[in-house]
C-alpha cells in the first residue's frame, strides 16, 4: 500500500525544527530528488514520445541504408570467384580480411550492433509507453513542494521548470508526464475516499498526534485501514442490494411496478459496479443479467 501525503506536507515541512531530512539537501534538484524518494508517487518525469520515436525513425532509416548496401555488396561478391562462398558459409565471410576485401564483412559487423542498440531502443520506448500517468492529486502534490518556502519557492529556472505546470495554473504541465509508482486505487471510490480522509487527518487535529517517521521526519497517514473500510463498504453493498430488491419486490404486487423495481435495483447495481468496484464492461454487464435473471424466477414463482 502507499502513504498518502495530500496536503499536509506544507504545514509538516514548515517547521524549522521538524526533523525532516529534505532539510540537508541543497534546494534545486537535490531537495526535489530527496521529495521524489520519500514520496515515489511524486517520481513524475516527461517520457519525450516526440524524440524517442525520432531517434527510432533515424536508427530506423540508417538500418534501411545499410540493408540497400548489404544486399547490393552480397550480389556484387556472388559473382566473384574467390567471394561466392560468402553467402554459403559464414567461416570464409569471416575470413575474408585475408584477400583485403573486407566490404561485406564490415557491413555485416555495423549491421550487427545497429541492428542490436534499435532492438533495445525499440523495446525501452514501448515499456515507457506502458508507463501510467500520473495521479491527479500526486501531481498536485509535487506542484505545491515547488512552491514551498522550504523548496525556494519555484527554485527551477531552466527549461524543465515548467514541466509539472504550478498550484495557479495546474493543468500547464506537460502532456506527457509518466509516473515511475502509480497511487494503488483498486476503484474509483476507495481512491476518492482515501484521499478526502487523509486530507482531514491532516488538516483536523489527528496530525498532532502522529508520531513523525524516523525515515524523513514527516508525519505519514497509510492508506491500509481506509482501503479495507471500504473493501468492507463494498462487500456489504454486494451483499444486502440482491437481497433487498427480492424483498421489495415480494411486497409489491404489481406487475408494471415490479417492472419498475427491476429496472431500479440494476441500475444501481451498475452504478455500484462502476463505483465501488473496478469491474469491467462485460463484467457489469454478466452481472446485471445474473441478478435480472433471478429476479425474474422470483416474480415467475410466486405467480405459479
Amino acid at each position: 500500500m502507499s502513504n498518502c501525503w495530500a496536503s499536509f506536507q506544507q504545514q509538516v515541512m514548515s517547521s524549522p525544527h521538524s526533523g525532516n531530512a529534505l532539510e540537508e539537501l541543497v534546494i534545486g534538484y537535490p531537495k526535489l530528488s530527496g521529495q521524489m524518494e520519500i514520496v515515489p508517487e511524486t517520481a513524475i518525469f516527461r517520457r519525450f514520445g516526440a524524440l524517442n520515436a525520432r531517434n527510432l525513425l533515424y536508427m530506423q532509416s540508417e538500418l534501411m541504408a545499410l540493408e540497400k548496401d548489404l544486399i547490393k555488396q552480397e550480389l556484387a561478391d556472388s559473382v566473384a570467384p574467390e567471394k561466392c562462398k560468402y553467402a554459403l558459409d559464414w567461416y570464409w565471410l569471416s575470413q575474408s580480411k585475408a584477400p583485403g576485401d573486407t566490404k561485406q564483412l564490415d557491413l555485416v559487423l555495423k549491421v550487427r550492433e545497429m541492428i542490436r542498440e534499435y532492438n533495445m531502443s525499440l523495446l525501452l520506448q514501448a515499456r515507457i509507453c506502458s508507463l501510467p500517468e500520473p495521479d491527479r492529486e500526486d501531481l498536485h502534490d509535487l506542484q505545491k513542494f515547488l512552491q514551498m518556502r522550504e523548496m525556494g519557492p519555484l527554485a527551477l529556472n531552466g527549461d524543465d521548470a515548467s514541466i509539472w505546470g504550478s498550484v495557479t495554473t495546474p493543468d500547464t504541465h506537460r502532456p506527457d508526464l509518466v509516473a515511475l509508482r502509480s497511487r494503488s486505487s483498486n476503484d474509483p471510490f476507495s481512491g476518492w475516499i482515501t484521499t478526502k480522509l487523509v486530507q482531514y487527518f491532516a488538516q483536523c487535529w489527528c496530525a498532532r498526534f502522529k508520531k513523525r517517521s524516523r525515515l524523513h521526519g514527516q508525519i505519514e497517514f497509510r492508506d491500509d485501514l481506509i482501503l479495507r473500510i471500504t473493501m468492507w463498504i463494498t462487500t456489504l453493498f454486494a451483499s444486502l442490494l440482491p437481497v433487498a430488491s427480492i424483498a421489495v419486490l415480494y411486497s409489491v404486487h404489481s406487475v408494471s411496478y415490479r417492472l419498475w423495481i427491476i429496472a431500479a435495483f440494476n441500475l444501481l447495481i451498475s452504478i455500484c459496479l462502476g463505483v465501488l468496484t473496478s469491474a469491467k464492461r462485460a463484467e457489469i454487464f454478466a452481472v446485471s443479467a445474473a441478478i435480472t435473471a433471478v429476479q425474474v424466477v422470483f416474480i415467475s414463482m410466486e405467480h405459479s
